[in-house]
């Protein structure tokens, strides 16, 4: 794997004030498991995310520094559609800034998919596309911080969710407090701050 560091249902771990940098993948990627927590970590030049977690519960990336990546910053995934059970993963207080150097757009700042993950506090900002996207069910997106976003497209938005043949089960999503300014499209010919695409 190109990937700096990959836990296979670990449980209760912490990575504190570690730098992670140099590498062709991703420089965290996390399976299943509870509770693996990076707190006040710089993640740098890597090939694409810095922080990707699938399934398993309450993974966090907190007070993060994350910049100069390929694709983008932190993607958190689980939880369980049919009954509605969160992972309750969390992006918080992290600053974002100058990333998808290699792949520019849909390569968002955070990502959220799966039920009931949380995105907030954090300043994300120079990202060339979308910085908050989102799918599925039931996120909590908040007091972040968002400029000098969406400037490799029109057709975006800063916080940003497109439904495949889903629209109307992708719901319960709670989009609030949060500071949008300096985002004006590619040429600045517009773009929205929160966009319900489809």
């Amino acid at each position: 794997t190109r990937d700096l560091l990959h836990l296979e249902n670990a449980a209760n771990i912490t990575f504190q004030r570690v730098l992670f940098e140099t590498c062709r993948g991703t420089a965290a990627v996390v399976n299943g498991g509870s509770n693996v927590r990076f707190v006040g970590c710089t993640f740098r030049n890597v090939g694409k995310w810095a922080v990707k977690a699938y399934g398993g519960a309450k993974h966090g990336v907190v007070g993060c520094d994350i910049y100069q990546t390929g694709q983008g910053g932190v993607h958190l995934e689980g939880g369980d559609r049919k009954t509605l059970i969160p992972a309750a993963h969390y992006a918080d207080n992290n600053h974002i800034h100058h990333t998808s150097r290699w792949d520019p757009v849909y390569q968002q700042g955070i990502a959220l998919y799966g039920v009931g993950n949380r995105a907030t506090h954090n300043l994300i900002d120079n990202v060339p596309h979308i910085a908050i996207g989102f799918s599925h069910n039931d996120h909590v997106i908040e007091y972040n911080e968002i400029h000098s976003s969406v400037f490799q497209s029109n057709d975006a938005g800063a916080i940003y969710t497109s439904p495949p043949n889903e629209t109307w089960s992708m719901r319960g999503h709670r989009i609030r407090y949060n500071y949008l300014h300096n985002i004006h499209g590619f040429e600045s010919r517009g773009c929205n701050g929160v966009y319900l695409d489809d």
